[in-house]
C-alpha cells in the first residue's frame, strides 16, 4: 500500500511538472545559485518554473566565489526576464552568454571572463552600462542599444565597433583601449567635440568614423594627438598610466619643482611603483614627439 501511494505521489509530481511551464537549467551550480540566492524554489532537478524565474528582480552577481565563478553554462538565464543587473566576473569557464531575452537589464558586467568569446546582447534599449573588459568577445554592434551611457570594452579583441545608437552625446564613460586590431569605431558624429575629450578613450590607431567612407574632418595630427590617463588618482603604492602613443616618457615633479620620477613608457597601460614617494600633490608630465601634457597626481 505504501509503495502504491509513493508511486502515485511521484506520478502526480511529474504530471504537475509537465503541466507547469519550466525552463531547463543544465548547469547544477547555476541552478543551485538561483535556489540559494533568489526566490526560486527547488528541488535541484535541472529545471526552474518560469513563473518563479520571471518574479526575480534586482542584480545577480556570480563573480568571485567558487563554484559560481566557474559555471560554464548559463542556459536558463533567459527565463529571468525581470533582472536589472548581471555580473559574471572573473569566470574562466564560460565561453558564450546570451542575454537578449533579459530586456530589463541595465547593467551587464563580464569583466575578466577570459574565455567568453560569444556575447549576444540583442536590442536591449534599457542597457545603460556594458562592462566587459578582458572578455574576448570580438567586434560588437551596439547600434540597437540606445540607452548606453557607460561602455568599457578594453582588451576584447575588437576589430570594429558600431556605436551609432543616436545616444553618443549622453555617454559618460567610454573606453576601447588595448584593442590593437580595432580600426574603425562607428559613431553618431565623428566630428563631435565630445569625442576629443575624456571620457572617450581609445587607442591611437583607432579612428572615429560615421560610415565606411571615414571622417574627412579628422586630420592626421588630431589622430596622433598625445593623450594619457592616470589611475587611480588619488593613489597609494602604484599607479597605472595609459598612453596612446607607441613611445613616451613620464616625469613626475613634487610641489617644489623637484623631479622625483622619470621613466619611459610604451603604448597602452604602464604600471609604476610609487611606494617610495611621500604623500602629497605632484605634477605628472608626459612627453612624446616634441609634445607634452601635464596632470595633477595626488598620492595618499
Amino acid at each position: 500500500m505504501k509503495k502504491t501511494l509513493l508511486f502515485v505521489a511521484i506520478v502526480v509530481a511529474m504530471q504537475m511538472k509537465i503541466n507547469a511551464q519550466v525552463t531547463a537549467v543544465p548547469n547544477a551550480d547555476f541552478e543551485q545559485f538561483l535556489i540559494s540566492t533568489t526566490t526560486i524554489n527547488g528541488p535541484l532537478d535541472g529545471f526552474i518554473l518560469d513563473s518563479e524565474a520571471a518574479a526575480v528582480t534586482g542584480t545577480l552577481n556570480l563573480g568571485g566565489a567558487a563554484p559560481y565563478n566557474a559555471i560554464d553554462d548559463f542556459t536558463g538565464i533567459e527565463a529571468l526576464t525581470g533582472i536589472t543587473g548581471l555580473g559574471i566576473t572573473y569566470n574562466t569557464a564560460v565561453t558564450s552568454l546570451d542575454v537578449s531575452a533579459n530586456t530589463n537589464l541595465t547593467i551587464l558586467n563580464t569583466e575578466g571572463s577570459t574565455s567568453l568569446t560569444t556575447l549576444v546582447i540583442g536590442a536591449n534599449t534599457n542597457l545603460s552600462q556594458l562592462l566587459i573588459p578582458g572578455s574576448p568577445v570580438g567586434s560588437l554592434n551596439l547600434s540597437a542599444n540606445t540607452g548606453l551611457t557607460v561602455v568599457d570594452i578594453r582588451q576584447t579583441n575588437s576589430t570594429t565597433l558600431d556605436m551609432r545608437n543616436s545616444n553618443n552625446a549622453n555617454i559618460t564613460a567610454f573606453d576601447a583601449r588595448f584593442n590593437p586590431g580595432l580600426g574603425n569605431i562607428f559613431v553618431d558624429d565623428c566630428a563631435a567635440g565630445y569625442l576629443t575629450t575624456l571620457p572617450w578613450n581609445k587607442d591611437g590607431a583607432s579612428v572615429f568614423v560615421n560610415d565606411a567612407s571615414g571622417c574627412p574632418s579628422l586630420s592626421v595630427a588630431s589622430q596622433n594627438e598625445l593623450t594619457f590617463n592616470i589611475y587611480p588618482n588619488p593613489a597609494k603604492n602604484r599607479i597605472y598610466v595609459a598612453s596612446n602613443l607607441q613611445e613616451s616618457q613620464i616625469q613626475v615633479y613634487d610641489i617644489t619643482g623637484k623631479l622625483v620620477l622619470k621613466t619611459q613608457m610604451q603604448f597602452g597601460e604602464n604600471a609604476l611603483d610609487i611606494s617610495a614617494m611621500a604623500p602629497g600633490v605632484y605634477l605628472a608630465r608626459i612627453l612624446a614627439d616634441g609634445k607634452s601634457q601635464t596632470k595633477k597626481l595626488i598620492i595618499q
